[in-house]
């Protein structure tokens, strides 16, 4: 009993770990500029295009660039925008929902100092992070240095430069924050005067003393306002027609500009509030922030849907792994089809990659010529009075014959594989032979079959009782027969064939 249960619990845990190891063969084509590795399996670079019988196949595309192209992959449209995502829907009818809060009419210029110290301090330790990783990446080997490295930092450098932008911003509304309490006139522009200095060439120097020179600068921030949201549309449809020119997409340098994109946007919609909190206090600057609030709604709504589409961007894509196990194919057929998106009527650009199957029995039927040593003996007899000697033909070791061949062999997805030939063939004397022996299959395609082995068959022969070198005259009668007689007898045989068969593939 004990040996039983023992067994039983072995063999069920064989089962499990035979399926355990059952893992999906995932092949990437990069759609990029071609490299040595443009197209390989995603664990071993030198791996042939073959898969084992039992391995799901799934197929993986990567670095293409769906701003030029559309792909299809046998047939399915592949899409490189997650639809279901959309990182910035939040934000998409912000200016709509401007709330903005009543400024208090007295600040407290201890507050806005401990706030100068703190951003100035933050500003100085930021300079000293920009400089050490200024300082290691020059003490890099240029020579060694890949150019991942330097995109990383690039990206690295250009996030803590944005960050000191912000950082000096928000540095300098403090900074007026404590001139507000600390002047006669307790103005309430700060956020504008912060937006037009950063944006314009033309930079508020002078504090507001009344209300009028307050709303004066609440209005130059409410103009500059709408003129970024134009430049900002005008930058990012400029980078969209450069990248739609482009065959494939640098993901490190893609994922740059998008990042960028994504924080002048959101870095604008902040400024729109926070200009939108001032423009409120006064009656004639809300009316104007409302106007032009509603010429940059739509402005704004087509740089979000263009960034959120960006952010959205995958950089892969891949078919789901197709189960080949038990399936009596040759090879995978993967199709993948390129169109112009530009182009009225494209024709696409077509790739076919075959993926050969490995494992399993294959069976084809080939035909053609062979050679066989089974043959018919032929004599001829020359007059010895009423006697004739009787001399053996010489016609040579091989006769030549027409036949097909059953080949089996294992796939194996290699150019030259060994297989079982059985098969049959005809002579030219019209005599039927059997073979069997080795065949040596050529090409993936297996077009042409090399064979060697045994013959068998029946021959005619003089009879034993005779002899064939002419020493001995024989009384053959008055119409000379010669006394033939036919046997089964074996030999040996070569042979090429051409394979019938067509190379068998996965449906679509």
């Amino acid at each position: 009993m004990k040996t039983k249960l023992f067994l039983s619990v072995l063999f069920f845990g064989f089962l499990i770990k035979s399926q355990a190891q059952i893992e999906t063969k995932v092949f990437t084509l990069n759609l990029g500029e071609p490299t040595l590795n443009s197209l390989r399996d995603s664990l071993n670079s030198n791996s042939k295009l073959v898969i084992k019988a039992k391995e799901p196949l799934a197929f993986k595309l990567y670095n293409g660039n769906p701003y030029k192209y559309k792909y299809v992959i046998n047939h399915d449209l592949i899409t490189f925008f997650k639809s279901d995502e959309n990182p910035l829907e939040n934000v998409k009818s912000a200016l709509e929902k401007i709330e903005p809060k009543e400024k208090s009419e007295t600040n407290n210029p201890i507050v806005a100092q401990n706030k100068i110290n703190m951003l100035s301090d933050l500003l100085s330790k930021l300079d000293n992070q920009i400089l050490d990783l200024k300082e290691s990446n020059m003490s890099l080997n240029t020579t060694t240095s890949s150019n991942k490295n330097n995109l990383e930092y690039k990206s690295n450098l250009k996030q803590m430069n944005l960050h000191k932008i912000e950082l000096e911003n928000a540095l300098e509304i403090s900074k007026l924050e404590f001139q507000a309490a600390k002047s006669e006139y307790n103005f309430k522009s700060q956020y504008s005067i912060a937006f037009v200095n950063q944006h314009s060439k033309q930079a508020i120097k002078v504090i507001p003393k009344n209300q009028l020179e307050d709303e004066e600068n609440i209005r130059l921030a409410i103009n500059l306002l709408g003129k970024e949201y134009k430049n900002l549309k005008s930058k990012l449809d400029k980078y969209i027609l450069i990248i739609s020119a482009e065959d494939y997409l640098d993901k490190a340098k893609f994922e740059i500009e998008r990042e960028n994109y994504f924080s002048i946007y959101t870095k604008l919609i902040s400024d729109a509030k926070d200009i939108g909190s001032e423009a409120y206090l006064f009656e004639n600057t809300k009316k104007e922030f409302d106007e032009n609030i509603k010429e940059i709604n739509p402005l704004s709504v087509k740089i979000i849907d263009e960034i959120s589409k960006m952010m959205q961007l995958k950089f892969d894509n891949y078919i789901v792994p197709i189960d080949i196990n038990g399936k009596n194919i040759d090879v995978v057929e993967v199709t993948v089809e390129r169109y112009d998106k530009k182009a009225t009527n494209p024709t696409p650009d077509k790739y076919t990659y075959n993926i050969w199957v490995k494992g399993g029995v294959k069976i084809d039927i080939s035909g053609g010529l062979f050679l066989t040593s089974l043959m018919d003996k032929e004599y001829e007899t020359k007059d010895d009075g009423n006697n004739k000697f009787i001399y053996e033909k010489n016609r040579g070791d091989y006769e030549f014959g027409f036949g097909s061949t059953i080949n089996v062999s294992l796939r194996g997805g290699s150019w030259v594989r060994p297989g079982l030939s059985i098969g049959a063939l005809f002579t030219t004397n019209q005599k039927f032979q059997l073979l069997t022996g080795l065949g040596f299959i050529i090409g993936k395609e297996e077009r042409i079959v090399l064979h060697t082995g045994l013959s068998m068959g029946r021959i005619s022969r003089i009879s034993d009782n005779y002899k064939t070198d002419g020493s001995v005259s024989y009384n053959l009668g008055t119409e000379g027969t010669l006394p033939m007689t036919e046997k089964f007898s074996f030999g040996h045989f070569f042979g090429v064939t051409y394979n019938f068969g067509k190379v068998k593939k996965q449906d679509e």
